[in-house]
């Protein structure tokens, strides 16, 4: 008579984490050095010098609108043969950020002083108007970003009338550069650069006679 046995038991279970957990510390040492390596490849990229006959230029970080002005976030450097680097094209990422393009770019596309200028644009929907204030003191408080209203007085008593509402100030134009819509900025310390919409062109053109003063609005 044959004796019965039992199967025998299964293998205790153990759960994936408690094995993830017993190859990490089998191969520690292989992967601690294989990230050791990574790190040093890493900053010895970082330091090492541009290659022989390469320049760092400004390219565009993404596809750039005519008219946008530029910030950091729309810039990177990159590294390209010295006689690819278009002539004018800019070095420091600071030197860019603040102007804005004239045309359409795709990303990745050197940018040059041909491609770029100082002189404002304002937002979709808008017109730019260099506009004199009576007081310098007040266009010396305004910076760019700021909204206001302008305000027109007839030069001989009557009540004055709001010609522009929530007109953006912008950047002002270098130096030398052209005229606005009503007379060049240059050196005037009255002048502010101003983005309106285009029906307010038509009263602030009108106004050239009246006193124009302008207050910071929300």
């Amino acid at each position: 008579m044959s004796t019965l046995h039992p199967p025998p038991l299964p293998p205790p279970r153990t759960g994936w984490r408690v094995q993830a957990r017993a190859l990490v510390w089998r191969y520690r040492l292989p992967v601690a050095a294989v990230l050791l390596t990574l790190a040093a490849l890493t900053a010895a990229s970082a330091l090492r010098p541009l290659p022989a006959g390469s320049v760092q230029v400004v390219v565009a970080a993404r596809d750039l609108v005519a008219g946008q002005t530029l910030t950091l976030t729309d810039l990177r450097n990159v590294s390209v043969p010295r006689a690819a680097a278009p002539e004018g094209s800019a070095v420091l990422l600071t030197d860019v950020a603040g102007r804005a393009v004239v045309v359409d770019l795709p990303a990745g596309t050197p940018l040059s002083t041909s491609l770029l200028v100082t002189t404002p644009y304002g937002p979709p929907g808008t017109v730019v108007a260099t506009v004199r204030l009576a007081d310098p003191q007040m266009v010396a408080l305004l910076s760019p970003g700021d909204h206001v209203d302008v305000l027109a007085a007839p030069a001989v008593g009557g009540a004055g009338t709001v010609v522009a509402r929530r007109a953006l100030v912008l950047p002002s134009p270098e130096r030398g550069a052209a005229p606005g819509l009503l007379g060049a900025c240059g050196e005037s310390p009255t002048a502010v650069v101003l983005a309106v919409d285009p029906e307010e062109v038509y009263a602030l053109s009108g106004a050239v006679d009246a006193t124009l003063s302008a207050f910071v609005v929300p």
